[in-house]
């Protein structure tokens, strides 16, 4: 087999920094996209929330992102949150350009004969990289920086270009998949939701709104169990959700677990199957999920329990539609909230043999989509699992 030759990686690539856009360089609507940290904080590129660069890019050209770019959030948590840990990258996959802001990063080879980029970023991706940016990080304790200084002492051994392709094609064909299955399913939300619009807000009956969803339908929150008795969490089987765990889709999994005993010693409840969960407070607010199996959640989260009347395929489309109204009002200055109250005076429309019928369409579609998500979280933990057996040759490819 090929030798893997030992490289500093500052040999290898540059980094990029962003540009220090102002405040009012930026436009809301027109101009070209300004990726900032919080589109790439997660591993994943987002592009909800975008401000705009509305002038000419004259002299800004070594900031534009094209598509395939690798890029690092230069800014985020220390190692103690990893969800929001800094040096987390991720790949550019839009065709249009855009621009790149302070506190991101640009990682590219310096000599693509000799180093392949896909290869680089799969070997950003590996959890133990970014730990090892992260536990080298400065700045203060509740934020960390890293730089481009930092991340190109990181060493590698690199495989000969050949079997860095190869490598990179196996964990990328993964993502493929992964990312065919999400486009599915928005398509097959979008489904559901267009017959919703049609049959609920186009062609609404005049009594509409004459009931609110609390005479008809049960909500609850959640509590959390005392963080000084650690037991509650250790070995835990019940499924407990953050607010920042609302992702508008089917929870399947949570970060944490708690144990029966503190299910029954806090305010947590146990929740139904395909239960609707809404974030009532910060920066979550307005944000909303439904759950797969049996779970629990934390007191900032108002859960709607589905009934005969009313199932979970109407409801949670209900609230999909009504995500802009909650967050309009929500009410406090140093954190919005959403009281339970206000949340049962959303208006609904009365049992109707349309809201059943309306479910008889459209569960097969819900069902088609957690079915994705179960495949998509299996092909995420193979990818992963993989990734550090090619990164490091435990696991070779035959070229």
């Amino acid at each position: 087999m090929s030798e893997w030759i030992p490289h500093n990686l500052g040999e290898l690539i540059e980094v990029q920094n962003g540009y220090a856009f102002k405040s009012k360089d930026f436009d809301d609507f027109n101009g070209i996209p300004v990726i900032k940290i919080k589109n790439v904080a997660s591993g994943e590129l987002r592009m909800d929330d975008i401000k705009y660069y509305p002038l000419t890019i004259a002299g800004l050209e070594r900031f534009v992102i094209s598509k395939n770019d690798i890029l690092i959030a230069l800014t985020g948590s220390h190692v103690n949150q990893p969800s929001s840990i800094v040096g987390k990258v991720a790949r550019y996959t839009n065709d249009e350009i855009s621009l790149l802001n302070q506190r991101v990063g640009k990682i590219y080879s310096l000599d693509e004969k000799e180093t392949n980029e896909d290869y680089i970023y799969w070997f950003f991706k590996q959890w133990e990289v970014t730990l090892e940016l992260a536990l080298n990080a400065g700045g203060s304790a509740n934020q960390a920086n890293i730089s481009g200084k930092l991340i190109k002492t990181l060493e590698l051994e690199l495989p000969p270009l050949p079997e860095q392709r190869a490598i990179a094609s196996v964990l990328s064909s993964l993502d493929d998949k992964i990312d065919l299955l999400h486009r599915q399913n928005k398509t097959l939300e979008a489904m559901a939701e267009t017959l919703y619009r049609q049959w609920f807000v186009e062609e609404a009956k005049e009594d509409w709104g004459k009931t609110i969803l609390g005479n008809v339908v049960e909500t609850t929150s959640g509590g959390t169990p005392s963080r000084k008795k650690m037991e509650y969490y250790e070995n835990g089987i019940y499924h407990w959700i953050k607010s920042k765990e609302l992702t508008g889709s089917f929870i399947m999994e949570t970060e944490e677990k708690i144990t029966d005993e503190a299910l029954r010693n806090s305010s947590a409840k146990l929740l139904p199957k395909n239960s609707i969960l809404i974030a009532m407070y910060g920066a979550t607010v307005g944000e909303y999920s439904i759950i797969s199996k049996e779970m629990t959640c934390n007191q900032a989260i108002c859960a709607l329990k589905p009934n005969e009347q009313y199932p979970y395929t109407f409801l949670f489309l209900l609230i999909k539609n009504m995500k802009e109204e909650l967050i309009n009002i929500a009410v406090g200055s140093a954190q919005q909230n959403i009281s339970q109250l206000l949340i049962k005076q959303i208006p609904i429309p009365p049992p109707d043999d349309k809201i059943l019928e309306f479910h008889v369409k459209t569960e097969r579609i819900f069902e088609k989509i957690k079915k994705n998500i179960k495949q998509i979280q299996t092909l995420k933990k193979l990818r992963d699992t993989l990734l550090p057996k090619l990164m490091s040759g435990e696991v070779r490819v035959k070229i």
